[in-house]
């Protein structure tokens, strides 16, 4: 595949076992990769994979004698430490006649999660860096997720260009009907497609640009810095109300990143629309300026890159693309520290637990093998006060409840237990939809009351994602009903939330 078609040349470094799949991906669509890991097994499945690396750009970075970190993330760094002069120097050669290193890693796993030690020994080449980081799944363990929330705390500390979050719990809900030996490479090529898509749109036949976004203004937007994110909708109808709402979904509920992209806390944002000739030809000039001007609004001043090709497919709908940077995180990845603290929490809480001994009671003093053929001359238990014959004193004995245990199998005295934390209900949007589906099927004002109080608690919610989906609750519900709470919304500090409410009074 030829470079000249792309507007910006990447190179991909795998790192861990999630990370070498996807820049076993971008290699598959022509890209140049390498991938590191401290496990010779994983570095062997590359080659058997749908998207394969060859085994000469598969480079093992443990320590002799061992294979893998088994999530200890302090040995990840400590193997990076201990091979970091020829990381430096494979990844300087891979990254010569390219614009841009993505550093693709899985946070969860030991190797992945030391990414930000990658990082520092990269540190003095001065390469353009991007991180590409999956988060783990809601039913991976606390280890997990407390590798990959220090992770993400150890990242932004580091001068990088930007950060990619993949959120892998969004992909397994969306998509864990695909079948076990296809799930990984579907997965990661949803995660690989929308970055090349944008990367090769000037390059693409069937599309002609009427406004072009070209590949100058498409590595401003990959260089922009912060948290970068993506997101593709298909619009049956072409308005700028549809491309608004669905620019707004797309960075509050992408199917891919974390939720709870602020409009806000948008610094540049990318709109490419490939819109079939039918649809094109009955959309007035006008309509996109003014969707231009209303984004730039609602995110306070972002930069807003425009895009706009007449497509030759036969589709009947139009392809929305969005690329948005933003300076702060997500609400999806607060979520993951606040699973990661309770189940951490709970797994610490056992580490500090002891074995206790039995109770065995009158159990301990029996003598089940009285004159058997085992028991050796001299071996009976002697008179009590007195040793045994061969000199050695007979097992100290304590007592406890109600016999007697040998004093090694004596638990400790253990501290107290902490109390059990309050649980806290995810701001996700499956909640959300039982929540109404609850009050849809309620046989009596007192259930439709609960659900009633308990989506106006949450619009006041001091998360503005959790907000986002009680006032949509409510308009999906009954807008004439929670007329104060959407009104009250209309003076919420995160812009969609306002939209989503005065939209519901309007149509109210």
């Amino acid at each position: 595949m030829s470079t000249r078609t792309r507007a910006i040349e990447i190179a991909a470094v795998g790192l861990g076992q999630g990370g070498g799949n996807i820049a076993a991906e971008f290699f598959r669509r022509g890209y140049p990769a390498i991938a590191l890991n401290t496990a010779t097994s994983d570095l062997s499945s590359l080659a058997a994979g749908a998207s394969t690396l060859p085994p000469e750009l598969c480079y093992y970075i443990g320590i002799e004698g061992y294979d893998g970190a088994g999530g200890d993330a302090d040995y990840g760094r400590e193997c990076i430490r201990r091979h970091a002069v020829s990381i430096r120097q494979r990844v300087e050669l891979l990254a010569q006649p390219v614009d841009l290193v993505m550093i693709c890693a899985g946070l969860g796993g030991g190797t992945g999660s030391a990414v930000s030690e990658l990082l520092s020994e990269l540190a003095e080449l001065e390469l353009p860096i991007v991180v590409l980081a999956t988060l783990p799944t809601d039913h991976e363990s606390a280890i997990a997720k407390v590798n990959a929330v220090r992770a993400v705390n150890e990242m932004v500390a580091q001068r990088v260009l930007g950060f990619v979050f993949i959120d892998n719990a969004h992909l397994a809900k969306d998509h864990g009907g695909v079948s076990f030996d296809r799930y990984f490479s579907e997965i990661n090529r949803l995660i690989v497609e929308p970055l090349d898509a944008l990367n090769q749109l000037n390059g693409r036949s069937d599309l002609v640009p009427v406004r072009s976004l070209d590949g100058e203004d498409f590595r401003r937007l990959m260089l922009s810095s912060g948290i970068l994110s993506f997101a593709v909708t298909k619009l049956p109808r072409l308005s700028a109300e549809a491309m608004l709402d669905a620019v707004s979904d797309g960075l509050l509920r992408s199917n891919v990143h974390p939720d709870g992209y602020k409009f806000e806390d948008i610094t540049y944002l990318g709109l490419v629309i490939e819109v079939p000739e039918t649809l094109l030809a009955n959309t007035p000039f006008a309509m996109f300026e003014w969707l231009s001007e209303q984004i730039k609004t609602e995110t306070q001043g972002a930069a807003i890159y425009l895009g706009i090709y007449k497509s030759r497919s036969q589709e009947a709908q139009a392809t929305l693309r969005v690329f948005a940077s933003s300076q702060s995180l997500p609400d999806g990845v607060h979520s993951v520290l606040e699973h990661a603290t309770r189940e951490g929490e709970q797994l610490q809480a056992k580490l500090q637990r002891n074995v206790d001994g039995l109770e065995l009671g009158q159990l301990a003093q029996f003598d089940l093998f009285r004159g058997g053929p085992g028991r050796r001359r001299g071996s009976q238990r002697p008179p009590n006060g007195t040793h045994a014959t061969n000199g050695t004193p007979p097992a100290v004995l304590v007592h406890g409840g109600n016999g007697v245990v040998p004093s090694a199998l004596q638990p400790l005295r253990k501290s107290p237990m902490p109390p059990p934390l309050t649980r806290r209900w995810p701001a996700e949007r499956e909640f959300y939809e039982r929540l109404a589906q609850e009050f849809k099927e309620a046989d009596s004002d007192v259930a439709k009351r609960r659900v009633v109080e308990r989506l106006e608690q949450d619009q006041k919610s001091g998360n503005a994602l959790i907000r986002y989906y009680a006032v949509s609750t409510m308009t999906k519900l009954d807008p004439e009903m929670f007329e104060a709470a959407l009104r009250m919304a209309t003076q919420d500090e995160d812009a969609t939330v306002r939209r989503v409410a005065q939209k519901a009074l309007e149509r109210a």
